[in-house]
């Protein structure tokens, strides 16, 4: 009677002790899941500020010398600008290396781009010969695009069309091949 109650006692043992292991492991790996998806999300949200504002940088720089209100449009070169920076900073907490590297990258290059349409000067001339801003900017930010995407675990994260390709296939070419490029960031 006591075999048989003691082995009915250490099966219940032995069967809640193998129920919390799986309970265990199931909910770590959930956890670990949901945090990851958090994680993706910031990255995700952060990088689209941070391309929507390299983007705005461009836009005003470009239209700065036609402005009639110089003024206001020069504000909106440094909103976009400051907005640069803060999304740069925030990626440095999600981002992985190769992603913060990118995103200081496109910072450098826009600040180019925004002194050539403010200034009309390349304040980085001497270190990028013959490259102007823009298209030093239109590769880091290709650069950047691909580096989250990398990190996002995408399909295929290396490939994404370059703004070079745009006028290309528009006008019914052949995207350029990575060494045809304006430079390479």
């Amino acid at each position: 009677m006591w075999q048989t109650s003691g082995l009915t006692f250490l099966g219940a043992v032995l069967a809640a002790t193998l129920t919390s292991l799986v309970a265990y492991f199931v909910n770590s790996r959930k956890m670990a899941g949901d945090t990851r998806a958090r994680w993706d999300a910031v990255l995700f949200d952060k990088s689209a500020v941070l391309a929507e504002a390299a983007r705005s940088v461009r836009h005003h720089a470009e239209r700065y010398r036609h402005s009639t209100d110089k003024a206001a449009r020069q504000q909106r070169i440094d909103d976009a600008q400051e907005r640069l920076r803060i999304a740069m900073e925030q990626l440095r907490l999600v981002g992985n290396r190769r992603v913060q590297d990118a995103a200081r990258r496109v910072m450098h290059h826009a600040y180019a781009v925004a002194m050539q349409g403010v200034d009309n000067r390349d304040p980085r001339a001497e270190h990028y010969a013959d490259v102007p801003p823009i298209a030093r900017l239109n590769d880091a930010l290709q650069e950047f695009y691909r580096s989250v995407r990398q990190q996002l675990r995408a399909e295929h994260p290396e490939d994404v069309l370059h703004d070079d390709d745009f006028d290309r296939i528009a006008a019914g070419l052949q995207p350029l091949a990575p060494d045809q490029r304006s430079s390479v960031v």
